[in-house]
């Protein structure tokens, strides 16, 4: 089952007063970013640009803000965490085969 889409309120996206993209025209985005004139542009327009090279068509435009919900962080278990033994074992072994090979030397010259 797909969860429906979520539109961000006007609340919690980025709404600068007197604010709009120079392409679409919106005033709400999450990010505003700038066209290589220096121009604001909506986050929208301004990745579609980035990707294809061309201004994003007026025909794309939507009237909402598609945002996906985020997965609860999972607290405590710590499963997640990569062991440290793995890692401070291979540099333990590292070490010691340094160390027996400069003893390894040491006895090779007597």
């Amino acid at each position: 089952v797909k969860p429906a889409k979520r539109l961000v309120s006007l609340g919690t996206a980025s709404r600068r007063l007197g604010l709009c993209c120079t392409n679409c025209g919106t005033q709400t985005t999450t990010l505003w970013r700038r066209n290589n004139e220096g121009e604001p542009v909506c986050n929208a327009c301004g990745l579609y640009f980035k990707l294809h090279g061309v201004n994003r068509p007026l025909a794309m435009r939507k009237d909402g803000i598609q945002t996906r919900k985020r997965k609860p962080k999972k607290s405590g278990s710590g499963s997640e965490t990569i062991p440290s033994t793995s890692t401070s074992g291979a540099a333990g072994s590292t070490s010691d085969l340094k160390s027996s090979s400069t003893g390894n030397t040491s006895t090779g010259d007597r």
